[in-house]
């Protein structure tokens, strides 16, 4: 009897741990599902921004403030305009005013250029010979 006994109790000992690890599963599994939402960046940030504004507020106020004054750019210094005279005036207009012209006939000579280039074929250089001749007569004239 005593021998039956035992078996049941280990019997029931066995269900009950098998109905405890059960609900340990399922505990361990819900936690697992609340955590990894927890963790997510997402989520963290949202935390973060609803438990502590202010504190985001000031930290980005002069995270931004020290960047601009870490990158900001040397002062230039003005120098004060010199009053031109009449005829400097005058000469910086001429001069503005001649600046198409002149690229226009810059542009057409060297277009007239290119053709005269282009139709006259390159006339022969003298040999060495020939320009030893050309220049004895040259001397003699």
């Amino acid at each position: 009897m005593a021998h039956k006994k035992q078996i049941a109790q280990a019997a029931a000992r066995k269900h009950e741990l098998v109905a405890q690890l059960a609900t340990n599963r399922m505990s361990i599994s819900h936690r697992r599902h609340e955590l990894a939402g927890k963790l997510k960046p997402k989520n963290l940030v949202r935390n973060l921004f609803t438990r502590k504004p202010k504190t985001i507020f000031a930290g980005s106020v002069l995270a931004s403030l020290l960047t601009t004054l870490l990158i900001r750019r040397p002062k230039k210094t003005r120098k004060a305009p010199s009053s031109k005279t009449s005829k400097q005036i005058l000469l910086a207009w001429g001069l503005s005013l001649l600046k198409p012209v002149a690229k226009v006939w810059l542009i057409n000579l060297a277009k007239q250029l290119a053709t005269e280039r282009l139709s006259h074929p390159p006339a022969k250089q003298p040999s060495q010979d020939a320009s030893a001749v050309n220049e004895q007569l040259i001397i003699q004239q």
